[in-house]
């Protein structure tokens, strides 16, 4: 047998080989993707658990369309002038890109609601003595969890606060700021209320520990305590945002404290050194009048730099109580302490400091108010 007839006669053999396995695999594909139809659920299939339920049904916050709003003009019709379609393109693309690429999670809403939830106290409950309900949230603590640690918040970056910096520059935008309430706001009341029904509180009766749950009057008392505090926010930002003069004075007062701050290191250095000094004058009396020299030397220093701090500590005060007097006059009735009314005050300056405007400060408030008669309105219905 020649070797060219062996060759062609593997060939051969080799064809007849793969056409078998090419069909055998052409079966097994068609297979396949029968079963993928069956297997695969369809996309709008029910979650088994609760659990995914709930995290399928709050994962829509990412896909609501919150852009069809400014597709339209005033009147419902479609915009007419390329310019201002250009416009309404641009802001939709910024837009779309915020909610897509930053930000808010859908435990946001979850844990700012069990945050106000843990922070409300009911009259003699085991926090609360008093025989009137408490809500002890506040802007500092606010700020500390969404504003410091981030949490329910989402973003790509180098480093927390660069994260920081990037989210704070989103919510500074008013118009992305109100889209997001626009859309936020009924599910954060709802999911306010709902959980609320869930929620117990320990109460103490006759050295007895008892937990009940909040009653229907009880959660519409602490939606009214929410519009109030939101109200309360709004009410101090407008009235800084309407005056210039208020934040001048508020730099003053930083200034002040910063001024304070130093006169009392200062002051506590040269109180140590004068300590140090006796304890060496009444351990070795070999040098007592140099001793003494250097005490005289550290007790002047120490009277100048006494009255250096209370000088700066008295017009630290004054500015603080005239900041204070002025927010408190325009807004009669306001709930908050003058801690808080200072800290929303030096909130709003490092704002401005970072290149923020007052009428955008302006702008979020009154997003606030709309948010504090929104809530009162369901308080009111329930």
């Amino acid at each position: 047998m020649s070797r060219r007839y062996i060759q062609i006669v593997s060939i051969l053999f080799l064809g007849i080989a793969a056409g078998f396995l090419g069909g055998y695999l052409f079966k097994q594909s068609s297979k396949l993707k029968e079963v993928n139809k069956i297997v695969t659920p369809p996309k709008n299939a029910t979650m088994n658990s609760k659990h995914q339920k709930t995290i399928e049904e709050k994962s829509k916050i990412f896909k609501k369309d919150v852009l069809a709003s400014i597709t339209k003009s005033d009147n419902g019709s479609s915009l007419k002038n390329e310019e201002t379609i250009s416009k309404n393109i641009e802001k939709k693309s910024s837009i779309k890109k915020w909610i897509t690429e930053y930000i808010i999670t859908p435990y946001f809403i979850e844990d700012l609601v069990e945050f106000i939830l843990n922070n409300y106290q009911l009259p003699g409950s085991a926090q609360n003595p008093t025989n009137k309900p408490k809500l002890t949230i506040s802007l500092r603590a606010l700020n500390a969890r969404y504003g410091m640690e981030l949490v329910g918040f989402k973003i790509e970056a180098p480093s927390l606060e660069k994260a920081r910096k990037k989210i704070l520059q989103k919510i500074m935008d008013p118009d992305l700021l109100k889209t997001q309430y626009d859309y936020f706001i009924e599910m954060f009341i709802n999911e306010l209320i709902e959980s609320a029904q869930e929620t117990v509180k320990v109460f103490r009766e006759d050295d007895k520990i008892v937990e009940r749950q909040l009653t229907k009057e009880q959660i519409k008392t602490l939606l009214i305590l929410v519009s109030d505090y939101v109200d309360d926010l709004s009410k101090v930002l407008t009235t800084i945002s309407e005056d210039s003069h208020l934040l001048t004075k508020l730099d003053n007062y930083l200034k002040e404290e910063a001024k304070s701050m130093h006169y009392n290191f200062i002051l506590n250095q040269i109180t140590n050194n004068y300590k140090m000094e006796m304890e060496k004058l009444n351990g070795n009396t070999s040098d007592k009048v140099g001793r003494e020299r250097i005490l005289a030397e550290l007790k002047k220093k120490r009277e100048l730099a006494l009255k250096n701090y209370e000088i700066s500590i008295k017009r630290r005060e004054r500015l603080r109580t005239k900041i204070i007097d002025i927010i408190r006059k325009k807004n009669p009735g306001l709930s908050f302490n003058s801690s808080e009314i200072l800290y929303i005050c030096e909130w709003v300056h490092r704002r401005i400091v970072e290149g923020q405007s007052l009428d955008k400060i302006k702008q979020i408030a009154t997003i606030f108010n709309l948010a504090a008669e929104q809530m009162r309105q369901r308080a009111i219905e329930l």
